[in-house]
């Protein structure tokens, strides 16, 4: 997939001039695995859309321990680690496993956002999506037991625990890894899993 299929096929952007201007300015970037988008407390130049990988956003806890707050797997999600654009970074994004994103450059994505109203419509549904997600999360993190949040993510992102370490899921339920391993064994052995 490359910038305009993006464009075109996952965000449905039909207007000529504005696929044009974003092509023009867009760049696809192959990252490793293990290499960052942005760290924590930068404030980014551009804005990344992920067309193939496996990214993850963690920040650091008081305590200096590294919790994963969320993953991107889906062609044409955010790597957004910020609300605002132009704004320091709230958390680090890793990628997980070699990546392609599209750059494009926050100061014409800020211009084409004031030319063309349907563009933040767009971005207001994006942010909503993001909402709904971390939503998902609260919820799930301050209402569920250990083996219910387990579950839900088993749920939420079928087959992720397949290409993560346990490592990043315990991070991101809030378990520790030998919780996360026993939870496993005993959903195995009941037939759950």
């Amino acid at each position: 997939m490359q910038a305009r299929e993006l464009f075109q096929d996952v965000f449905e952007l039909t207007d000529q001039t504005i696929l044009q201007r974003l092509e023009e300015a867009s760049q696809v970037v192959s990252l490793k695995k293990g290499q960052f988008l942005c760290k924590e407390g930068e404030i980014p130049a551009k804005l990344d859309f992920l067309l193939s990988g496996l990214l993850r956003g963690y920040f650091l806890d008081a305590n200096g321990r590294d919790i994963t707050d969320c993953f991107a797997y889906e062609a044409g999600s955010p790597a957004m680690a910020c609300l605002g654009l132009g704004e320091p970074t709230s958390i680090s994004i890793e990628c997980l496993t070699d990546c392609q994103v599209v750059e494009v450059p926050i100061a014409l994505v800020t211009e084409l956002l004031e030319e063309y109203p349907q563009l933040y419509q767009l971005y207001t549904k994006m942010l909503l999506k993001a909402l709904a997600q971390h939503w998902g999360v609260k919820t799930a993190m301050h209402q569920y037991d250990a083996t219910r949040r387990y579950q839900w993510f088993m749920r939420t992102y079928p087959g992720l625990h397949q290409q993560i370490s346990g490592k990043h899921i315990a991070s991101f339920l809030g378990m520790t890894q030998v919780t996360l391993s026993r939870l496993r064994r005993t959903l195995r052995e009941s037939g759950q899993l």
